[in-house]
């Protein structure tokens, strides 16, 4: 009986799927994954992709703009610091700040791109894991936000939020909500 039960269990285990422990890139379908493609150049944007990006390339841009917001979120949350993308992009319009939006990885992608429509229109970014040399959220993720914070890449700060606020490519802010 105890081997039967270690069987069944075991069968259970694998045809569960986990999502978040990497980046979750393998586990899109052929159809999404020809929506990624790596960034070449932020003047021709086409909103039907998701482009790969690392910090770098993004201060870069960053310095362009005297009012940049960048939120780095994860598809499918359901904290109560998430709101739909919408909210994000009728803010920065309102406040005249250039937004990006960088997906942290790839598990619930079409929660994200469903809320595409007329009205959202920004395009999507997505952390390049692949410049970090990782697959673990928890460690591209940090050396992604330490570049745009500008600090040693291995240092491992207090969580403080996912919206970023620069003037130019200089921080001024980061919250975990949209100011009031």
């Amino acid at each position: 009986m105890r081997y039967l039960l270690f069987f069944f269990s075991l069968i259970s285990l694998t045809s569960c799927t986990v999502y978040g422990v990497t980046n979750d890139y393998k586990k899109l379908s052929d159809e999404e994954k020809t929506q990624i493609v790596p960034l070449k150049d932020f003047s021709n944007i086409d909103n039907t992709k998701i482009y790969k990006i690392n910090g770098q390339q993004l201060k870069t841009e960053l310095a362009k703009h005297p009012k940049s917001m960048v939120y780095i979120f994860t598809n499918g949350c359901t904290s109560q610091y998430c709101l739909p993308m919408s909210n994000y992009e009728r803010f920065a319009k309102e406040n005249n700040y250039k937004l990006f939006l960088v997906m942290e990885g790839y598990s619930h992608l079409q929660k994200t791109t469903d809320q595409r429509s007329e009205v959202f229109k920004e395009p999507l970014y997505s952390i390049d894991n692949d410049s970090y040399k990782s697959w673990y959220p928890v460690r591209y993720h940090r050396l992604f936000a330490n570049e745009l914070r500008g600090i040693e890449k291995k240092a491992k700060p207090d969580w403080e939020g996912s919206l970023y606020f620069f003037n130019y490519d200089k921080l001024e802010k980061v919250t975990r909500d949209l100011p009031q």
